[in-house]
């Protein structure tokens, strides 16, 4: 187990972009607790995921995703409720051009997924109506549906939802066209190419806007959301371009 976790996270360090904007957690790191932890690259330095609601335990091991590349462990929500946890990242998303993100997620029925805010307080309850005309994203799995929340402090937000979730670790893969305004969101898309490929489309350039601030100004902390306890996450990725979220561990 040791040997092939410790070839796992030396190829995923080979394998993490050198982008000006890219962020990785593969929680490496025993815990027992999420909480004052942190491993990884691109957060601000010293940083650890602090929890505004429930909590979060190590589980053992990576979640395995189809060939996606993975190293660490992963971490389990521990509270009949709401949980989130937040991180802040070593550099604001792009003010223009392309923001990517992905996250394995095992919801096991429930929901669990990633989210972005300008506070790590803020953070987005994806399974609740808490948009509360302030600037968040984020998208996961609900249930049996893919889901997506995206508030730029306007007065109506925008949330869909897209069946052919399974009780299984999913690679979500989201894109943010923040020149454009346009979000995208894919579930276990083929690794390798320039784009994501096959899979689910969850949705497909849906139009956002931002008021009062730029994308860049709104997307400074990743967060950790689950609904319930038992909700499993993993392979936290940020960056610019497809190939810096979605590193296949084979050719």
């Amino acid at each position: 187990m040791h040997s092939r976790k410790l070839i796992q996270l030396l190829s995923a360090l080979v394998a993490l972009p050198a982008a000006v904007f890219a962020d990785y957690e593969g929680f490496d790191f025993e815990g027992p607790d999420l909480a004052a932890n942190g491993s990884g690259t691109g957060w601000v330095a010293g940083s650890t995921w602090s929890i505004s609601s429930g909590g979060f335990d190590v589980g053992s091991d990576s979640l395995m995703a189809g060939n996606l590349r993975t190293a660490g462990n992963h971490v389990v929500a521990t509270t009949k409720g709401v949980n989130i946890a937040a991180r802040r990242m070593d550099a604001e998303a792009p003010s223009s051009g392309e923001f990517w993100a992905s996250i394995v997620v095992d919801a096991n029925g429930l929901g669990g997924g990633l989210t972005f805010s300008a506070d790590p307080t803020g953070a987005l309850d994806l399974f609740a109506n808490d948009f509360a005309n302030r600037a968040r994203f984020g998208f996961g799995i609900n249930g049996t549906n893919f889901v997506y929340k995206l508030d730029g402090r306007e007065a109506a937000p925008i949330n869909g939802s897209v069946a052919g979730a399974t009780h299984a670790p999913t690679l979500l893969v989201a894109k943010f066209d923040v020149t454009k305004g346009l979000f995208s969101l894919w579930a276990n898309p083929t690794l390798g190419g320039a784009n994501p490929t096959g899979g689910i489309v969850v949705a497909s350039d849906v139009p956002f806007k931002r008021t009062g601030t730029t994308f860049a100004a709104d997307v400074i902390f990743a967060g950790l959301s689950a609904n319930w306890n038992g909700v499993q996450l993993d392979e936290v990725r940020l960056g610019t371009s497809f190939a810096d979220v979605a590193a296949s561990a084979t050719p």
